[in-house]
């Protein structure tokens, strides 16, 4: 696991996001990266649905009202309030490629296994 994460530290590119530092306790392990403004490209693609799904899970764990209108502002602060352009998603997809496309033809050539849309994060610009 040591040596994962001092790998990842040591990677540096445009299209990667900066991991901070890490704490592993009782094999756990935990991760600390550079905050992204806009969070990750799957609330962006999906957010009404995770929006009626976070709503429907806390009304069916009978959380208080407060819980409930707490969960919402804290999730709609999140995310965008318009949709991305194709344009911007194009832009996406190509960042993210150059991000992989690094990673496996570094020296130590990683192969990253959980590319999807929760692990692909947007800073401001």
């Amino acid at each position: 696991m040591q040596a994962v994460v001092n790998l990842l530290g040591r990677l540096s590119h445009p299209n990667l996001i900066k991991l901070l530092g890490y704490c592993c306790e009782d094999n756990k392990l935990l991760l600390v990266y550079e905050f992204m403004q806009r969070g990750s490209l799957d609330n962006h693609l999906f957010r009404s649905k995770n929006l009626i799904q976070k709503l429907r899970e806390a009304r069916n764990g009978k959380q208080d009202f407060l819980m409930l209108i707490f969960g919402s502002v804290v999730y709609a602060g999140s995310v965008a309030t318009d949709p991305l352009s194709w344009d911007i998603r194009l832009k996406i997809a190509i960042g993210a490629a150059r991000g992989l496309a690094f990673l496996h033809t570094s020296n130590k050539q990683v192969i990253y296994r959980d590319f999807k849309s929760s692990n692909i994060l947007l800073d401001g610009v």
